[in-house]
């Protein structure tokens, strides 16, 4: 048996964080910056290595964001149409917005069924400060 327990209308700011990738913010400075943003702003640190238990938590908490980024040594692993799509369509019906750095994430042609993009999602301030430091790359199709 189902039961509702929580309510809220939009995903809202607040101090949580899911970062994914770390290892880009070697060489992605934007990325480097927002990371040190939140940690000098003692943001709180939600990190499981999956974007899955991430994206829920920010959806139970109804704040927050998580991150995946591009970088030159560390590219985009997850895929657009089996894992950033479906999640973002979830956030954004939650009041939340997604961004691959230019434009949200359901706004993305699928062109490839491995498709890999960089994402941000959750609320409108924090992925607005993920474009505005982290910015744009361009997706990634990788073949086995």
């Amino acid at each position: 048996k189902w039961e509702h327990s929580q309510v809220f209308d939009q995903i809202k700011d607040g101090k949580i964080f899911a970062p994914g990738n770390l290892r880009g913010t070697q060489d992605n400075k934007g990325y480097n910056e927002l990371v040190h943003h939140w940690i000098t702003n003692k943001y709180t640190l939600r990190y499981t290595g999956g974007m899955v238990p991430d994206v829920n938590q920010l959806l139970i908490k109804g704040e927050g964001i998580f991150t995946n980024p591009s970088s030159p040594s560390a590219p985009a692993k997850l895929r657009l149409l089996y894992e950033v799509g479906p999640m973002a369509y979830l956030v954004e019906k939650a009041g939340g917005v997604s961004s691959d750095g230019r434009q949200s994430i359901l706004d993305l042609v699928v062109t490839h069924t491995e498709q890999r993009t960089q994402v941000a999602m959750g609320s409108k301030k924090e992925v607005q400060r993920f474009v505005d430091l982290v910015g744009y790359a361009e997706p990634m199709i990788v073949t086995k």
